[in-house]
């Protein structure tokens, strides 16, 4: 938690590099919401799924607002950091969707795993962020994704699928924000 803060510090000094970071945000929810329309079947799907989508959507487009007009009309992939929330998201899914027995508990375990950390990481970044709108946006999402970490808990995830999930997402989380600093602040070269 301390390097994130640290991070967040950091690009909240730089607006460039904090719409930057927005960015990835939107692209994160966006690849969230993507991750429900393909990991359940349209059998499956119900209402409190269909809600899920939505918010996840919206959480996308709030994000992406904030993030400023110049950045809001681009394409996620001429963002700074685009690679580096590709490569995590894809990982923590690839590598959390082995775990469970059951198919169709691929979903909400890599669901589960991104919950935690948006529910570490957003109201960090709320204490300490300028930015008024982000303020809004954030506020507004963290409302959301209570009632999402509780219908997590309602699906009975095992333990053990659990705990192993959050080892993997720890380890891909420290890999992405070395990358995400390491861009934010080269070191010199010698």
């Amino acid at each position: 938690m301390t390097e994130l803060l640290s991070f967040l510090q950091t690009i909240c000094e730089k607006p460039h590099w904090e719409s930057e970071w927005i960015d990835l945000l939107s692209q994160l929810e966006y690849v969230g919401c993507r991750k429900i329309l393909k990991g359940v079947p349209f059998e499956r799907m119900d209402l409190n799924l269909l809600q899920h989508v939505s918010e996840e959507a919206s959480h996308a487009y709030l994000l992406k607002k904030a993030a400023g007009p110049e950045i809001a009309e681009r394409s996620w992939r001429e963002g700074k950091f685009a690679d580096l929330g590709w490569n995590y998201f894809r990982c923590l899914d690839e590598q959390t969707s082995r775990l469970p027995e059951e198919k169709q508990d691929c979903y909400p375990i890599v669901s589960w795993a991104i919950e935690r950390r948006v529910m570490e990481v957003y109201p960090a970044y709320l204490k300490i962020t300028r930015n008024e709108e982000l303020r809004r946006a954030l506020a507004a999402i963290l409302e959301q994704e209570k009632r999402h970490g509780a219908q997590f808990e309602g699906w009975n995830l095992p333990t053990e699928v659990k705990d192993r999930a959050i080892l993997i997402e720890r380890g891909l989380w420290r890999e992405f924000v070395e990358g995400l600093k390491a861009r934010v602040d080269p070191a010199p070269l010698s």
